[in-house]
């Protein structure tokens, strides 16, 4: 592990990188794990189950919104145009697709991203990020277990059997332990070949999706100062990739650069970015990073 650096010296206490120890055999890096702290006290979770990450279906969804006028009417659509054979099937995955990609309704931000862009790259990071902010097991295996390892590292088998068993309080049931796993690969965190150990791969967001996130979240409707420390509290840009404070922090110095933003402040004790515009401009004018 790295030694801490200057920029790491602002990370509070607790974190989940104190709470791991990576060690190295045989040149193929692994995870010792020890139980990782929970960063925020957590209600008691009552779901132990996982459904199957469906990203491919959340982006035919988020398309053919775009020539829908109700809920109703993109669900009849999904539910003629999914792939899977049974009617029950593709009627259950409607209600995840509506659940996950579309609680803000039709005219939701997802469709709105896509009709100002047109852009696959972003609507894969958006549909990320949405599953994960939507599914609080795998969002927590993302942002507390994931977060802290580096890519490439080769993870135990029972890594994420131990981190599910400290968060759930209770053994998981063994679909929710392979269907994690199953679902880390769709969302391109892990590599999984048969006879080897998982590994961890980068997975590389738009800085473009940053910015809309940053602006769905803290300036919906109007021009707003944000306090670094409250942006990074927020797991979106774990959930979208970015695999440190400093990572962020570069994105957020060349969008000051770049005129998109009203401007970043690294001062004394104060670290805010003000942004130049709300949500709806921001994607009227297609403005990109």
């Amino acid at each position: 592990m790295k030694k801490p650096t200057s920029a790491d010296s602002s990370r509070p206490p607790g974190q989940p990188d104190a709470q791991l120890k990576l060690v190295v055999q045989d040149q193929t890096p692994f995870a010792e794990v020890r139980t990782p702290a929970p960063q925020l006290p957590r209600a008691i979770v009552k779901q132990v189950s996982i459904q199957d990450a469906l990203l491919a279906e959340g982006l035919l969804a988020v398309k053919l919104s775009d020539g829908c006028h109700s809920m109703d009417e993109l669900n009849e659509l999904l539910i003629k145009n999914l792939s899977q054979n049974s009617l029950e099937t593709r009627r259950r995955y409607v209600q995840s697709i509506t659940r996950w990609f579309f609680q803000d309704g039709i005219d939701g931000l997802l469709r709105k991203v896509w009709r100002a862009y047109g852009d696959e790259a972003i609507m894969h990071d958006l549909l990320r990020w949405s599953y994960l902010a939507h599914e609080p097991i795998m969002g927590a295996c993302v942002a507390d277990a994931l977060f802290p390892l580096e890519n490439g590292i080769a993870i135990p088998a029972t890594y994420f059997d131990k981190f599910l068993a400290e968060y759930l309080g209770e053994v998981p049931p063994d679909r929710t332990r392979e269907r994690t796993k199953i679902n880390f690969k769709r969302l391109g965190f892990l590599d999984r070949a048969k006879g080897k150990p998982d590994r961890l791969t980068p997975v590389i967001p738009q800085k473009t999706s940053f910015m809309i996130l940053l602006h769905h979240l803290f300036a919906p409707r109007a021009v707003r100062t944000v306090e670094l420390r409250t942006l990074l509290a927020n797991p979106f840009w774990k959930y979208l990739g970015y695999k440190s404070e400093d990572a962020v922090r570069n994105v957020l110095r060349e969008a000051d650069a770049a005129g998109v933003i009203g401007k970043y402040i690294v001062a004394d004790q104060i670290e805010q970015v003000t942004t130049r515009c709300s949500l709806d401009e921001w994607l009227k004018k297609g403005m990109r990073l």
